[in-house]
């Protein structure tokens, strides 16, 4: 199953089992919309571990059941080798199943974050529209923990129908304006209720070519 059926199969437990968004959003420890939002409107994008796991236990299935891939763990390699974390790489494409993985060294992950690698994922950068910030074929790491605006600055986004990095800065309590750092794109304004976010930019990884 894709992310868009692992979220009707999830909706279709919750009808099953006789249970409701609010009651098992706050048993996972969220927020009473957590759950509707997840489902309705895919943000956040794939439930994240812990709520993950705590679902599957209240709905009485196998926690393997509610994700589309096999679940990364950090691992320990051939002796003598450090551990390694594993960062899931995600497509723009929302539908589309992850591309693989990231490995990197413990330490090196440390470095970017104390978030469990279950909650960070990676995307490539599409076009030109981030320029000079970002180009086409970097990548970013995002953390999905909590899919809201927190602070101006980089997030993933869906933005029609498809996922993106652009920079957010908030107008007021009801409007943020979507930036493009490639001045050759105009800005748009969005209602809050409307802003898709997918989790907040973390780290920059660039690719350039040696010549």
């Amino acid at each position: 199953m894709n992310i868009d059926q692992i979220r009707k199969h999830i909706d279709s437990l919750i009808k099953e089992k006789g249970k409701n968004y609010r009651s098992l959003s706050m048993a996972i420890g969220k927020n009473e919309a957590y759950l509707h939002q997840y489902i309705n409107k895919g943000s956040p994008l794939r439930l994240p571990e812990e709520e993950r796991r705590k679902l599957a236990a209240l709905l009485d299935v196998e926690e393997q059941e509610l994700t589309d891939i096999a679940l990364p763990k950090t691992i320990s390699p051939t002796t003598g080798h450090s551990k390694t974390s594993l960062i899931e790489i995600i497509s723009s494409n929302p539908a589309q199943a992850s591309s693989g993985f990231l490995s990197l060294p413990l330490s090196d992950y440390s470095n970017i974050t104390s978030a469990s690698s279950d909650h960070i994922k990676m995307l490539r950068v599409n076009g030109d529209s981030m320029v000079p910030t970002l180009k086409d074929g970097d990548y970013v790491l995002t953390d999905i923990t909590s899919p809201l605006f927190s602070s101006d600055g980089l997030y993933v986004i869906r933005l029609a129908s498809a996922l993106t990095v652009r920079r957010i800065q908030q107008i007021n309590s009801s409007e943020f304006l979507i930036i493009p750092d490639n001045s050759n794109y105009k800005g748009i304004t969005i209602a809050s209720k409307k802003l898709e976010i997918v989790g907040k930019v973390i780290c920059l990884l660039k690719t350039e070519k040696v010549a």
